[in-house]
């Protein structure tokens, strides 16, 4: 047996034959003090392989999200490997105020540079074409009236696929195969300075976090998303059954992502609508106006909710109203919950003529182009309202009005022209929203 064994500058060489070896006159000495000097040494070798495992295992699991992340100018406030249950018990002190609440982002450059980013998510994009098979969010939790497209799809006969066999098609990436509607090859595009990357679900899962409840709170725009993001999660439609539009409270039914924490370790999706954002105790429901009040605020709490989506708008009121409504129940979440997460989604216009569009708009509809009873003319106006009173409050603003304003096409029909079928281009919500955790 050869041995070459090395501890610092000592080398050890053996060209012993074990046998003969053991049968030297001190041999129990010396295969006591070989056995020794080979654990010694030994255990330096593995001491010093576990070291090197342990900064790679830590190098990988930094550049594993730096990697996604490595074109964002944002390493001033990007807070590589924190956690958000850390984010809640950092102190939020700040030496000009600056901050955007519930996250690691503190300091006023820090804040303007992520809301700069986030508008470059909006601003700089464009709908583009791309027919790549892929998976998507097929409506399994939703209500079956926002799958209309897809049964009216499907029901024009050949030449088309359920979602059943485009789920088939996408895996093997058969594009000439892939027929679902039109609406879903198209994606959007930012430039090189704010990529906007598309879903990963189990990223998304350890995004959102254990335990970390989350609560849509809004319109029926809002309702939609949460289905969609529901979607999103769920791994296929097996154990579910559809939500039904007239749920108006729904206390997070199913338990999202138990794959990746463990069962009863995920957490769920609530959505309670609320047309105005009130914090009203009991239910408020005026249907000749078409208005819903759901209480919510109490809810929070009962529900462990970490992460809030919010939103109002497609139910008009004049501005002064509107900007109260936000400043008073932004003024409760402040004080009651500090350490929520918070944010708020703009609402897009509706779209005149819509049964007439197959593709997206290269430039939104005009006022003049859009009905005055329904004010979706004035959205754009209350929008830039509402993004100025969320930074006052340190929230965060999601705007996809700047994306869905051309995306005439996919509404439900020529009888909603404001709703969107699902999935269909109202899941550029739930991207966004990735797109924004994936900074925090």
């Amino acid at each position: 047996m050869e041995l070459e064994l090395r501890n610092g500058k000592n080398v050890l060489s053996s060209k012993l034959s074990m046998g003969r070896w053991m049968r030297t006159g001190n041999s129990k000495v010396q295969a006591v003090s070989f056995v020794r000097s080979c654990m010694s040494n030994w255990f330096m070798a593995v001491f010093a392989v576990f070291l090197l495992g342990s900064s790679m295992w830590i190098f990988y699991q930094e550049t594993s999200e730096l990697s996604l992340m490595s074109t964002l100018p944002l390493l001033k406030f990007f807070p590589l490997g924190r956690s958000s249950e850390r984010a809640e018990r950092q102190n939020r002190s700040d030496v000009d105020g600056s901050l955007i609440k519930a996250t690691y982002i503190r300091g006023k450059e820090a804040v303007q540079q992520f809301r700069n980013h986030l508008t470059c998510f909006s601003e700089s994009g464009k709908w583009v074409y791309d027919p790549t098979p892929r998976h998507l969010p097929w409506n399994y939790i939703g209500d079956a009236f926002a799958s209309t497209c897809d049964s009216r799809h499907h029901w024009t006969g050949p030449g088309h696929v359920s979602y059943e066999q485009a789920e088939v098609i996408a895996r093997e990436g058969n594009v000439s195969a892939w027929l679902v509607r039109e609406e879903l090859k198209w994606v959007w595009q930012t430039n090189s300075s704010c990529p906007f990357w598309r879903v990963n679900r189990d990223d998304l899962c350890r995004r959102i976090g254990s335990g970390r409840n989350v609560m849509v709170v809004g319109d029926s725009l809002n309702h939609e998303i949460s289905w969609s993001l529901m979607n999103h999660l769920v791994l296929n439609g097996t154990g579910y059954s559809r939500l039904s539009t007239n749920d108006r409270t729904t206390d997070g039914r199913y338990e999202m992502c138990n794959d990746m924490f463990g069962d009863g370790s995920g957490f769920k999706v609530s959505f309670v609508r609320n047309d105005r954002l009130s914090p009203v105790v009991h239910p408020n429901v005026d249907t000749d106006i078409n208005f819903y009040e759901f209480p919510w605020i109490n809810l929070l709490e009962d529900y462990g909710v970490k992460l809030l989506l919010m939103n109002r708008g497609a139910h008009y009121e004049d501005d002064v109203t509107y900007a109260q409504a936000l400043r008073n129940i932004f003024s409760i979440l402040s004080d009651r919950f500090p350490h929520l997460r918070v944010i708020y989604r703009n609402t897009p216009p509706g779209h005149m003529n819509c049964e007439t569009y197959s593709a997206p708009l290269t430039e939104r509809q005009n006022s003049g182009q859009l009905p005055d009873h329904y004010h979706w003319a004035d959205f754009h106006r209350q929008n830039q309202l509402a993004a100025k009173i969320v930074e006052e409050f340190q929230y965060i603003y999601m705007d996809v009005e700047t994306m869905l304003s051309l995306r005439a096409d996919g509404h439900i029909d020529k009888r909603d022209c404001l709703h969107y079928c699902v999935p269909g281009p109202l899941d550029v919500s739930i991207q966004h929203l990735y797109n924004i955790l994936l900074l925090l």
